[in-house]
């Protein structure tokens, strides 16, 4: 698979990485010769999610956002097959080789966190560490969406946001229109935020792009808890054995606590790090909090 890795620059972006017939935006905070922090986003956002957590880390660390496949600035491949799972990871892969050999601190929100969750699973040994916030490990998500009723009902989005009409209907009145239901009571969100997410949104074909991350992956949403495990969530190949930083606002609503339980054998190094006040918006209600604890968990 071809890949091409503009150079690395201090304060820039976006330059490209190209991963096959996908290029990927990617901007970068701080001094290339720091170590690497490779952030990723979730949905339905871009990679300025990051940025206010970055800003506070890029006097210490270089920091690499990327648009991932779909979003923002990055190619957008119109085949739902295209955002498979083993597709999304090869992304990964060339963002991380892109860090020239050395071993970057990977982290991930939202759909963000569920690729890094993978990633770190398939390839722990490219990676310095790994920090998560505010999205559930992969297998232990699938189970809890058959055996927790409560979390089931919080993820019926899923099948909403698989439908063939769900762009249309998220877009009904405008791109300010999913602004102003999604983000404009969040007062952590500014007018520059806001330019820049209506100009994500904007561009053609970039809700259905978006979506099909939710339609091409591999949960399962049963009608009740009698349903059978899916075999990739029952297997224990999604082991994640390098140190995890796991940064959880408790009053997210998308993603319960419950979640939380189970990782044992799972993620057998770990720290976890509640936020009583903090929801889903972690990454931007938190910013500054968590880049204090990502600097302390890096620091040897």
């Amino acid at each position: 698979m071809q890949r091409r890795a503009d150079p690395l620059g201090a304060d820039t972006g976006p330059f490209r990485i190209r991963n096959g017939g996908v290029e990927l935006a990617v901007e970068t905070l701080g001094d290339p010769a720091d170590a690497p922090i490779l952030f990723l986003h979730g949905f339905p956002e871009h990679r300025g999610a990051w940025r206010k957590v970055a800003r506070h880390l890029a006097g210490e660390f270089h920091c690499m956002l990327s648009d991932l496949r779909g979003y923002g600035e990055s190619g957008r491949p119109e085949e739902t097959e295209a955002y498979r799972i083993d597709a999304l990871i090869c992304d990964v892969d060339a963002l991380v080789d892109a860090c020239g050999g050395r071993k970057p601190i990977l982290a991930g929100h939202d759909w963000g966190g569920a690729l890094a969750w993978r990633y770190a699973a398939a390839f722990g040994e490219k990676l310095a560490s790994l920090v998560i916030a505010n999205a559930p490990h992969p297998a232990l998500f699938q189970r809890r969406l058959i055996d927790n009723p409560a979390q089931r009902a919080a993820s019926a989005y899923i099948d909403r946001l698989r439908h063939p009409e769900a762009a249309a209907r998220l877009l009904t009145d405008g791109p300010e229109g999913l602004w102003d239901r999604m983000f404009a009571a969040n007062p952590v969100f500014d007018d520059a935020d806001r330019a820049e997410y209506l100009a994500a949104w904007s561009r053609p074909g970039a809700m259905e792009a978006m979506l099909n991350w939710y339609r091409a992956a591999p949960f399962e949403l049963p009608a009740s808890d009698d349903a059978a495990v899916p075999d990739w969530a029952a297997r224990g190949d999604l082991m994640v054995t390098i140190p995890t930083l796991i940064l959880w606002g408790m009053a997210d609503r998308v993603f319960l606590p419950v979640l939380l339980e189970g990782l044992d054998p799972l993620v057998p190094d770990r720290r976890i790090v509640r936020f009583p006040d903090a929801g889903h918006a972690i990454i931007h209600e938190e910013a500054a909090a968590l880049a204090a604890h990502i600097r302390e968990f890096a620091t040897p």
